[in-house]
């Protein structure tokens, strides 16, 4: 009896706790999170259509979607001239053109990444509605690369322009600064650009970062870049789709295309990885048109930026390299010494220190050789903390620095250089002392500048030895009579096997010049050394440090020893820039040798 009950409590227990169970309420944990992109489900009047007759058409989706940024992502080649007026219906999309369309030709209506889904903002990328008015679609292509013309960086949301040579009262290579394209398309996040649906035509090739929203380069700051000869569309040849997972959004365009093609008609899928699948061959084995971005130079000198970082200091950047610049001050008399000046290593820059007692402000004319560049009006007072402090502000002292980069000095390559903040009026270097090891020496000491705001400590350095320099307080005066306190500047020497070498073998017959060969770290952030050739040689860079390397050659057509831009109007592409193929890596007691033709 006693067991039967024992057991009856036992049942009792496990019946509450199911039924608590089953009363409390859970959060239903859903199904997988959608990551598909909306779906076609069909057009009207479908893609591809011909015969064309209407001012609309409409897509629709099997799902709700959203828009996102329609003015920049939706546009329709060849261009209109009113902007296209898309609408969301439902799950439909509607859009209208407000211009009549040209008989006879074939519109593509690109998408971009302007259509997603409502709930997760999943992409339809890559997706065309073409349409033509006449009786066929034209089916030709063409396809390139956009990069920055300095640094081959791709350049991405670029407009890409096509121009006909069609216009009866401007020439050709005119018609990208006065009117709109014949055909449009824009870059992707590579700098890879396609045109698709194209007549069996000759068009010029253009590039644009336009700022105005016109599809014309009339802007001085906007950026260009162009094909110097003609172009000319080809057929590419498409995967055709598997019938076995062909779905509603599989298109084939039509076969009576009367473009001159002997190929089988494109054949378009909507699975993306075919696609992208589809573009690499088309890279690949299809001709493409490199073009490279530039910004032109502005001939006419100008002062781009002001600015005082500390008192008594002025700094003035110009919009390219200053030559000839003289500063005469408006608010003094200049008969007496002034101020000293320091170039930026571009030249782009200049700091005037100004040496003047008691002057607080400039108000001055720039000028290159008597024309004035600009008035400027400066306050170079030193800048005072808003905050409320009962502690007296320490007196400007002037500061001294290692220019060598960490605590190590590469002697085999590098000179052991101090930099001060200020340009010195007074010195004494007989109080300076060398400490290597346990010995202490008087090391000999120059200036390796005009300005004197660099000095050189000489000496017969050992390898992977410590060295210690001690300034007693007040050796150096910089202008207006800033000093320092007494500095301890700590380094240590490297060894010989630290390092690696390269040996450059270039070879330039092919291509004849001047050439500027740069040493750069992968990122291209730093530039180590340069040289500059003209005829094949082998070029030496010693003692570097081990790491991955870059090599960037400058064909410097001009040679001015610079990289220049191009100018559009003059038909001036950008100087050639190109870079060794390969990433070098530098090891510790290792010579690399490469060779590049």
């Amino acid at each position: 009896m006693q067991r039967k009950t024992s057991l009856f409590f036992i049942f009792l227990i496990a019946t509450t706790l199911t039924l608590y169970r089953c009363a409390n309420p859970v959060t239903p944990t859903g199904g997988p999170k959608d990551a598909e992109p909306p779906k076609v489900l069909a057009c009207d009047p479908p893609n591809f259509a011909v015969n064309f007759k209407g001012n609309s058409f409409r897509i629709d989706f099997d799902e709700f979607i959203n828009l996102k940024s329609p003015a920049t992502e939706v546009f329709i080649s060849p261009p209109l001239k009113k902007p296209l007026d898309p609408r969301l219906r439902g799950k439909s999309l509607l859009l209208k053109f407000e211009d009549s369309l040209v008989q006879n030709l074939t519109y593509s209506v690109t998408f971009g990444n302007a259509i997603a889904d409502f709930t997760e903002s999943n992409l339809l990328k890559g997706f065309n509605y073409v349409f033509s008015t006449g009786s066929y679609v034209d089916t030709l292509s063409l396809q390139g690369t956009l990069v920055n013309a300095f640094d081959h960086k791709p350049q991405k949301d670029a407009f890409v322009e096509l121009y006909l040579n069609n216009n009866d009262t401007l020439p050709l290579d005119s018609l990208p600064l006065h009117v709109p394209p014949y055909y449009l398309t824009k870059t992707d996040a590579t700098g890879y650009f396609i045109f698709n649906n194209l007549q069996d035509k000759r068009f010029k090739l253009v590039a644009l970062f336009d700022q105005n929203g016109d599809l014309i380069f009339n802007q001085s700051t906007e950026k260009i870049a162009f094909s110097d000869s003609m172009v000319k569309p080809y057929y590419i040849v498409r995967e055709k789709a598997d019938t076995a997972r062909k779905d509603s959004s599989t298109i084939t365009p039509q076969k009576n295309s009367k473009s001159k093609a002997e190929n089988p008609v494109l054949v378009r899928k909507a699975d993306s990885t075919r696609k992208a699948d589809s573009v690499k061959l088309a890279q690949s084995i299809y001709p493409s048109y490199p073009l490279f971005l530039f910004e032109e130079t502005d001939s006419i000198q100008r002062v781009v930026k002001t600015n005082s970082p500390d008192e008594g200091i002025a700094v003035i950047t110009f919009r390219f390299p200053a030559k000839n610049i003289r500063f005469v001050p408006l608010n003094f008399d200049s008969i007496t010494p002034w101020h000293k000046v320091e170039y930026s290593g571009k030249k782009d820059s200049v700091i005037l220190w100004i040496t003047r007692p008691k002057t607080d402000s400039l108000i001055m004319k720039v000028l290159t050789d008597n024309d004035v560049v600009d008035t400027i009006m400066m306050d170079i007072t030193k800048k005072r903390s808003q905050k409320k402090s009962d502690k007296k502000e320490k007196p400007a002292q002037l500061v001294i620095t290692n220019l060598s980069k960490g605590s190590g000095l590469n002697q085999f390559k590098n000179k052991l250089l101090l930099s001060f903040s200020y340009p010195l009026i007074r010195w004494d270097f007989s109080g300076i002392l060398l400490i290597e090891n346990k010995d202490t020496l008087h090391p000999k000491i120059a200036f390796s500048d005009s300005l004197k705001r660099k000095i050189e400590i000489q000496n017969k350095w050992l390898e992977e030895t410590a060295y210690k320099i001690i300034i007693p307080d007040s050796v150096f005066y910089g202008i207006n009579d800033i000093s320092h306190d007494s500095v301890t500047i700590d380094f240590r020497t490297r060894a010989e096997r630290d390092f690696g070498n390269l040996i450059l073998s270039m070879n330039i017959d092919k291509r004849p010049g001047q050439y500027i060969i740069q040493l750069l770290d992968e990122k291209e952030a730093m530039l180590f050394e340069e040289r500059v050739i003209s005829q094949s040689e082998k070029i030496h860079f010693n003692f570097m440090t081990p790491g991955k390397y870059k090599i960037k050659a400058i064909h410097d057509r001009n040679n001015n020893r610079r990289w220049d831009t191009g100018n559009y109007k003059k038909n001036l592409q950008p100087e050639t820039v190109l870079y060794l193929p390969k990433t070098v890596e530098i090891r510790a007691n290792w010579d690399v040798e490469e060779s590049w033709d």
